[in-house]
């Protein structure tokens, strides 16, 4: 007996299909080559796909990167929401806080969010787009990072304000090759102070 042949796919499929063959290409190739050489014509390549379908979901170079916009920012909520999962069972400190924002700062996600930040300097298009996107993602993970730490002291959501920040620059710095070993360091101290901060720890113990 011939197996079933498989069914068909519906149109509504068939374009998620191919947006989302586009938006992959698009984002390997601001990740591998940068915002600059990330051109119609490159994406079209890299996708497989023909110029006139790449053209009918996203007419303008400026369409497809408002549109990669928002599917950055799904792919850093759920690395988010992944590191999350694996810190709840553990006991709740800023160790499992550091951790769960360097999870989000060390994936592929963010360096092409880093292209896309310095494109929207001088992109007014770009920029609308990024703005709201991005302060969804910055509340989700200050969200999440505050729930790690678990407790309601009223200077904790400007500590962890802290600590995305200096994570944050930590890591753009460690782009162009900077001390590994130093900025482990640094992270190191600055979990160490934290409690000494909220004053749950003597001052003595940082050094």
């Amino acid at each position: 007996m011939s197996p079933s042949p498989a069914p068909r796919r519906t149109q509504g499929e068939r374009t998620a299909t191919t947006r989302a063959r586009v938006l992959d290409a698009t984002f390997d190739c601001l990740l591998e080559r940068g915002h600059a050489a990330t051109t119609i014509a490159e994406v079209q390549d890299r996708a497989g796909v023909a110029r006139g379908t790449l053209l009918h979901h996203f007419p303008t170079r400026a369409s497809l990167m408002v549109a990669v916009v928002e599917d950055v920012a799904r792919r850093r909520l759920g690395v988010l929401r992944a590191g999350t999962d694996e810190n709840a069972p553990t006991e709740r400190s800023w160790e499992r806080a550091v951790a769960v924002v360097r999870s989000d700062l060390e994936h592929p996600a963010f360096l092409v969010v880093l292209e896309l930040w310095v494109a929207a300097r001088a992109d007014t298009a770009l920029r609308e787009a990024l703005v709201p996107v991005e302060r969804t993602v910055f509340e989700a993970v200050h969200h999440a990072v505050t729930g790690v730490v678990g407790t309601t002291d009223a200077r904790v959501p400007t500590l962890v304000q802290f600590t995305i920040d200096l994570l944050t620059g930590a890591a753009m710095t460690g782009l162009l090759g900077g001390d590994r070993a130093s900025h482990e360091r640094l992270v190191r101290r600055w979990v160490a102070a934290l409690p000494v901060l909220l004053g749950d720890t003597d001052a003595d113990s940082w050094f």
